[in-house]
């Protein structure tokens, strides 16, 4: 993925120049408990970050903001970012983080956040019947303007449900009629939809009768030449009727699993580059020499496993992202020295050396789950 679309949360922390403190936490909402639950979570976590310094001003941001949606059924997590009494974000993902964690550093720690848009493509979901057609195109990510709030992946699919106001940058189109009156606007509907979002797929479900007549019309102009096409995926799930909760939350199951098959895919060949770059010199593996390719301005790709609980530690610059050693004396002189865990800070250097950035699925096999590619 490319790192660009998280730059301006770092820029936001070094214009202020306070400690950020960064949260990820599951916010999954699946029965009447589930709110206490977060809260407890999230109070264990406050705990933590008091005892590390962060300032009341700070926590009570966080407080406002955590918490999750709890109109959003179905798994889902959270990573939040505070400094210096302001909210510098707050993001609801599309999978629970692999563990409650917060930590307060000079930089933001964002590598959930980022991990959670690694697995999300560009889409289009299509539910068709005889009676018309829903086209509703998906970015990576999308704000819920009121709430100043970020939808990433498949929790836009349930952007109709949300109480708080619309989610910007979703598009809905909606067909009604019965379909051989319907079907070329229909194919015209989705084909707009994919071009506004660049979409990587697209996820057709509903009557079979219907979806063949589509599948035949979408085919070639997907086919043509130019831009690589999108990846047309039959899912289950139908034309929800009247915003059924439940009807919603089957069909943004059946997508979430096509995206998961086709980001699975991409991280596999991720993989199989760096194998064959790491056997011709031209990747780095193991946090050590992976913080030595950013140090040096070599790395062009950064390759991290999602779970680092046992992530080794490295000192850095909280002035400079390319500063990364694995002993404090060699940043000896520099009054912003600070230590912190491998990943996060690994990555803070791979946004600003304009890298991309690639998850490393289990089971990785590779030297603290840590590899780049280099130039």
């Amino acid at each position: 993925m490319d790192l660009r679309s998280v730059a301006s949360l770092y820029e936001s922390a070094e214009n202020l120049g306070a400690p950020v403190a960064s949260v990820h936490l599951d916010t999954t909402h699946d029965d009447r408990l589930s709110a206490t639950h977060v809260e407890h979570r999230w109070r264990a976590l406050r705990e933590g970050l008091a005892e590390h310094g962060c300032d009341e001003e700070t926590l009570a941001v966080l407080d406002k903001a955590v918490g999750g949606v709890p109109d959003l059924p179905g798994p889902q997590g959270e990573s939040v970012f505070a400094a210096g009494g302001r909210l510098l974000g707050a993001h609801t993902l599309a999978a629970p983080p692999p563990r409650d964690h917060a930590a307060l550093l000079p930089i933001p720690d964002a590598l959930a956040l980022v991990v959670d848009l690694d697995h999300q493509l560009p889409h289009v979901v299509v539910a068709v019947d005889e009676h018309g057609a829903d086209v509703d195109a998906f970015p990576v990510s999308a704000e819920q303007p009121d709430t100043r709030r970020t939808f990433h992946g498949t929790t836009l699919h349930l952007a109709g449900l949300l109480a708080d106001g619309p989610v910007t940058g979703v598009t809905r189109r909606r067909r009604e009629g019965d379909w051989a009156s319907v079907a070329d606007q229909v194919a015209q509907d989705v084909l707009a939809a994919v071009h506004e979002v660049r979409a990587r797929m697209v996820a057709v479900t509903g009557d079979p009768h219907v979806l063949e007549s589509l599948r035949a019309r979408l085919s070639p102009a997907l086919s043509a030449p130019g831009d690589v096409p999108p990846d047309l995926v039959l899912v289950s799930g139908g034309r929800p009727s009247g915003g059924d909760p439940a009807a919603l939350a089957e069909l943004r199951r059946s997508v979430d699993a096509a995206l998961h098959d086709a980001t699975t895919a991409r991280h596999r060949a991720a993989l199989e580059r760096f194998r064959g770059d790491l056997a011709r010199h031209r990747a780095a593996e193991g946090v050590t020499d992976t913080a030595t390719a950013f140090a040096r301005g070599r790395a062009t790709t950064l390759l991290l496993a999602a779970d680092r609980e046992h992530d080794p530690r490295l000192h850095a610059s909280a002035t400079d992202p390319r500063a990364l050693a694995t002993q404090a004396a060699a940043l000896d002189g520099d009054p912003t020295a600070f230590a912190g865990q491998a990943g996060p800070l690994l990555l803070r250097s791979a946004v600003a050396a304009g890298a991309k950035f690639s998850e490393i699925l289990r089971p990785h096999q590779v030297p603290d789950g840590t590899g780049a590619l280099l130039r």
